[in-house]
């Protein structure tokens, strides 16, 4: 009996399922819409639509928007705040920041806990641990009983400077449990254990808004897969660029916020460029919703550790750096009450969709355009699975911006198409040239269902080497989440000067670390031989406000000068400058951390043919597409991408079309096809 391994993702618009057949290697692969609001039954969709039983299945691999929709979407919990006695307005007060300096009208959102919901009570300790104020139980047991009366689903604590010591925010927590045991906790300390009460607030607020969402999602979906046939693991990703069990998920689900594109980027991009030679990446994804962009560099993709849904509501979780945009397929086009036109963010989603699906939608959508453009073909969408309606299509750019411009719906349809390239354009950029970044030292891989439609014209126009598009673009996520590691990262507060350290005392608590982040891979099912682990100092001057993370590079520390040297060079790199030797200013070691990655089954891709023909073989027709380039139509030479060989090439313009995405190559373009498949695209 054949054996499988499925990978999954949800996006807000397609659901998308992959099946890989352990024995030979072979793909059963589906897309189905997505079902908002709980978007289970689209997974389900998809699963029975492959014609295989869940008792075939050894591994469920799940990415899912979930998390971060719940967040973009206010549909998280209803959740109190605790906080010490006098520091009520530190969340809700949030950072004095705005989006761009000159938006001085600008109103920010309501934060995700009201005024009202934050509670203080009696308690403190100071920066170096000790009780200044004994913690009042009766305040924790009053503030139960108010948030029981408001109908509270979820509870989250962060007491000041509790990072150095938890026990006041552990025995609030023994309480809670006690007064309060059908609802969520959070503390920050198992959150979020560093100094910035703000952001250690705020990840822990998005962390108990999410987790009763995550947690009936996950139990409708096990419930709905036990009763499909598969009773096995499920395995998560998340942000920080690896797979969990629901498990750890459920006690720490913000990190399942951005499941999604780290699939799509460590799982397929990454994978992508060590198969093609390039080791600098541009992953760019566009989704039906939002486009997506990350860097890989030297292999590695870009982390941070503050990173926001919401504005000024940051989550300081390691995670791949993210740059979203609502420039997805399904982002509407619009017309501003001083007559600009606009595209999105705003997105027609699942339901009801771009016009051209026929579901009832009627705002132009960037679909709709590419439809009217003769990028897409009518009869080809998903292989003919779900027909798309040329009609619908120029109906809603001609009522919704044509008419209003008198324009030709063409004009129209191209000139949305130019604000969506700029948009793009904006997003490429802040991710690479506003970071220091040569674009031209980059390849950009172009996936998701929409990726490859702009991503040749978006690599010249940046000035990248070269764009890569994979195999299955459309299913990149899917697919990738089966390529993932199992990663957990773990953090530990330090806060010692270099005078007041001791190497032994920073080994043996960086080992302690280590040794916690094995048991829970080996909890995952991870043997001791197939564990990495990567550790880190966070370092800064005793007065600065963020430190800098320092890679060890081994388990033991035995050279505090040789770490010191580490830190100025990462402080030149960050900031272009560090402070001169003899500088009077100590060192702070602030926190400890490790990255513990954890190798399990995953897939390979599969070689090609080699070419016997030329490309003629794989050639469709002829139609008039419009490219900006030239700001006009062109006879264009159509391939089906399945008919295309190993070393086949193509000169643009020329579309490739395959079932789940279409591939547009301008005018001055040359694409080759590697041997599993890849399509190289480079401008002459």
């Amino acid at each position: 009996m054949a054996k499988y391994v499925i990978g999954s993702d949800v996006g807000g618009t397609f659901t998308d399922i992959v099946a890989i057949n352990l024995e030979n290697g072979d793909q059963l692969i589906k897309k189905t819409l997505s079902t908002p609001p709980t978007f289970i039954d689209g997974v389900m969709n998809g699963l029975e639509k492959l014609g295989i039983s869940g008792k075939d299945v050894v591994m469920f691999r799940h990415g899912a928007t979930i998390s971060t929709n719940a967040i973009l979407e206010r549909r998280g919990a209803k959740v109190g705040l605790i906080v010490t006695e006098g520091f009520k307005g530190l969340y809700p007060g949030e950072r004095s920041e705005r989006p761009g300096a000159f938006e001085l009208n600008w109103d920010p959102p309501e934060p995700l806990v009201t005024p009202t919901n934050v509670i203080g009570v009696r308690e403190r300790i100071n920066t170096r641990g000790e009780i200044v104020t004994p913690l009042f139980e009766e305040d924790v047991r009053r503030a139960a009983e108010l948030f029981k009366k408001k109908g509270m689903e979820s509870i989250a604590v962060c007491f000041m400077d509790s990072y150095v010591n938890p026990i006041h925010e552990k025995r609030t927590k023994e309480i809670l449990q006690e007064e309060c045991p059908n609802m969520f906790l959070t503390i920050s300390y198992e959150v979020l254990p560093r100094m910035l009460e703000f952001e250690r607030t705020s990840t822990t607020v998005l962390n108990a808004y999410i987790g009763p969402v995550l947690s009936q999602y996950m139990s409708g979906l096990r419930k709905r897969l036990s009763d499909w046939g598969y009773d096995g693991d499920i395995l998560i990703t998340h942000s920080g660029g690896g797979v969990m069990t629901v498990e750890e998920a459920l006690k720490l689900p913000v990190r399942t916020c951005h499941s999604s594109p780290v699939s799509g980027v460590v799982g397929l991009a990454g994978y992508v460029g060590q198969l093609t030679g390039y080791s600098n990446l541009i992953a760019f994804e566009t989704g039906g919703t939002t486009n997506d962009v990350s860097m890989i560099f030297q292999g590695k993709p870009t982390f941070t550790t503050e990173w926001r849904i919401l504005w000024n509501t940051p989550c300081c979780l390691p995670s791949i750096e993210t740059t979203y945009i609502g420039a997805g397929g399904g982002s509407i086009a619009w017309v501003d009450s001083g007559g600009g036109l606009q595209l999105g963010p705003q997105s027609s989603g699942a339901k009801p969709g771009p016009a051209c699906f026929g579901l009832g939608g009627t705002e132009p959508t960037s679909t709709d355009c590419q439809l009217v453009l003769g990028r897409l073909n009518p009869d080809y969408f998903l292989g003919g699975e779900i027909p798309i309606y040329l009609d619908a299509a120029r109906k809603a750019i001609k009522e919704k911006v044509a008419d209003r411009y008198g324009w030709t719906v063409e004009k129209a349809a191209s000139s949305i198409l130019k604000i969506a390239i700029s948009n793009l354009m904006i997003a490429l950029r802040l991710q690479s040239v506003a970071r220091g970044w040569d674009p031209s030292d980059f390849a950009l891989v172009a996936y998701g269902g929409g990726g490859a439609l702009n991503g040749a014209e978006l690599a010249k126009e940046l000035g990248a080497s070269a764009c890569v598009v994979p195999p299955l673009p459309g299913y990149a996520s899917a697919l990738g989440s089966l390529r993932v590691p199992m990663v957990h990262d773990l953090i530990m507060p330090f806060n010692k000067t270099e005078r007041e350290l001791s190497l032994d005392e920073l080994n043996n608590r960086l080992t302690e670390l280590i040794e916690t982040a094995k048991k829970i891979l080996r909890k995952g099912g991870v043997p001791q031989g197939s564990m990495t682990v990567n550790t880190f100092v966070d370092m800064k001057y005793f007065d600065q406000f963020r430190p800098t993370s320092v890679e060890i590079g081994s388990e033991k520390i035995t050279d505090f000068e040789e770490l010191k040297e580490k830190f100025h060079a990462a402080m030149i790199s960050a900031y272009g400058y560090d402070l001169p030797a003899g500088f009077p200013v100590d060192l702070e070691v602030s926190d400890l951390r490790v990255q513990a990655i954890g190798e399990i089954e995953t897939v390979e891709f599969s070689k090609i043919d080699s070419a016997t023909t030329d490309a003629k073989n794989a050639l469709k027709e002829k139609r008039k597409v419009y490219f900006s380039e030239t700001d006009n139509y062109i006879e264009t030479s159509v391939y089906e991408r399945g008919y295309l060989s190993s070393g086949d090439t193509i000169e643009g313009p020329a579309i490739i079309e395959q079932p789940d995405s279409t591939t547009v190559m301008p005018p001055g373009t040359h694409c080759s096809i590697d041997t599993y498949g890849n399509l190289i695209i480079k401008h002459s």
